[in-house]
């Protein structure tokens, strides 16, 4: 988890798949090409974080679990 949300804080670029998962996506045009995700790793079509809002969903629920782990 903890390298997870590292991976989230520090993309670039993600694709179509990790946006939704972690992301929410912008209304609005956006550039897509192929390169590799930085978040799964995987070569696709990618875009720059900011058109999922920088993955904030994803960064803020993998923040809060991680709290809920350390505080009883």
């Amino acid at each position: 988890m903890k390298n997870l949300l590292k991976t989230l804080r520090n993309a670039e670029v993600c694709c179509f798949d990790c946006g939704i998962e972690y992301g929410e996506p912008r209304n609005g045009v956006s550039s897509m090409w192929m390169a590799k995700c930085n978040v799964c790793g995987e070569e696709k079509a990618v875009t720059e974080v900011r058109d999922y809002r920088y993955l904030a969903k994803g960064i803020r629920e993998l923040a809060t679990k991680k709290h809920r782990r350390i505080v009883p």
